[in-house]
């Protein structure tokens, strides 16, 4: 879609035919027929971009409340945070009067941006994605500019999300963002700073800046890191898991303590954690250890319950013997399995056909390593 084609939807008529289109929920397997109806109302064009607009509106409700009155194109959607993550990083803003959102895209940060300040100031170099923030944020002011070379107005603080995409490809270096954020830092120097990176970001390239990296998660999913600067950090490393809000932060990650035995209870750790590098700090808050040097397994004596980690009772700890472990699991009347696999090359579909289990019995199977050698855990997923 293009700018033009974008102010024919937002026409009376355009409105009808998206109305029409949503009224049909189209996916992206039902397309051509709802495109066949709504193209009975107009252009081929404008059937086409009021189609896509609907799926599109329908794919956004998973990240945003108001997904229903905004526009989108594909490629922002995909790229875009939810507004829980949003809201997250919005509120380390609160205390500034005017904040830039730079590269903001269709709008979802700064909708986020203007619940807890005064006043936002979205920029973007696309036309048509500014277009879309103006109408998606209304009580955000937007304009088209390239935030390297354009005037920008005024502002105390800014949140940039950089394009980390370029045909088809995915940067995972800061260096091939665009804009960097370097050169961002050297445009607005000394202001307080947030980059939204991608969660896989070389963390070498991440100690090169004075800041903080925050890792987020949402619902258990690595999602992003913000890179935090100027006076915005409180630590060098953090991890939260949202949509808690639980974090755990510090300026270095601990000694990890000691591999030892499995003990009665497990703890699978959020990815916020292990790729933050904090996980040994959370092991040492609750009295945990790992099971293996190269397994992110916990294990510890009692239960500990937190956002941070999903527990299981231990009921059996095996050697990865097949034959033995379907022994156990059907003397038991386990009839179903719910495989948990780390650091296991077993095929859990090969070995359920293999043992046959019948009975009305349910079991977590944490396939894993102890000491280097494979084990089978036996075990219950403690509830929330």
């Amino acid at each position: 879609m293009n700018l033009e084609l974008f102010e024919q939807l937002l026409s009376p008529h355009g409105q009808r035919m998206l109305a029409l289109a949503v009224e049909l929920r189209p996916t992206d397997k039902t397309f051509l027929p709802v495109f066949e109806r709504v193209r009975k109302l107009g252009s081929n064009e404008l059937a086409k971009a009021a189609v896509e607009q609907a799926i599109l509106r329908a794919k956004a409700r998973t990240k945003f409340p108001d997904a229903d009155r905004m526009y989108f194109t594909r490629e922002a959607l995909e790229q875009s945070s939810s507004r829980t993550v949003a809201n997250h990083r919005a509120n380390r803003f609160r205390s500034f009067q005017t904040v830039g959102d730079l590269c903001c895209g269709i709008g979802g940060d700064a909708s986020a941006f203007v619940e807890v300040v005064p006043h936002v100031v979205a920029v973007d170099r696309d036309p048509l994605k500014a277009r879309m923030a103006a109408i998606n944020v209304p009580k955000a002011s937007v304009s088209v500019a390239d935030v390297l070379s354009d005037d920008v107005p005024r502002i105390d603080a800014y949140f940039c999300d950089p394009s980390r995409r370029a045909d088809g490809k995915r940067f995972l270096s800061i260096e091939d963002y665009h804009p960097a954020p370097r050169a961002v830092l050297d445009r607005f120097p000394g202001l307080p700073a947030a980059f939204k990176l991608a969660p896989a970001v070389p963390l070498d390239e991440l100690a090169a800046f004075d800041g903080e990296a925050e890792f987020l998660s949402l619902d258990g999913e690595l999602k992003e890191c913000v890179l935090w600067l100027n006076g915005l950090q409180t630590a060098k490393l953090r991890a939260t898991a949202l949509p808690s809000g639980e974090t755990i932060a510090a300026e270095d990650p601990d000694a990890m303590p000691p591999t030892g035995a499995v003990r009665g209870y497990i703890y699978d750790p959020d990815p916020s954690l292990t790729r933050s590098g904090l996980l040994s700090n959370f092991a040492i808050g609750i009295g945990a250890r790992p099971i293996d040097e190269s397994i992110a397994f916990l294990t510890a004596d009692e239960l500990h319950r937190s956002p941070f980690v999903t527990a299981y009772e231990v009921e059996e700890v095996l050697p990865f013997h097949p034959k033995r472990v379907g022994t156990w699991l059907r003397e038991r009347n386990v009839g179903r399995i719910t495989p948990v696999k780390r650091g296991s090359s077993a095929n859990v579909d090969e070995l359920t056909k293999q043992w046959k289990l019948r009975g009305p019995e349910h079991r977590e199977l944490l396939l894993t390593r102890t000491a280097g050698e494979p084990v089978a855990i036996v075990a219950r997923r403690i509830g929330s």
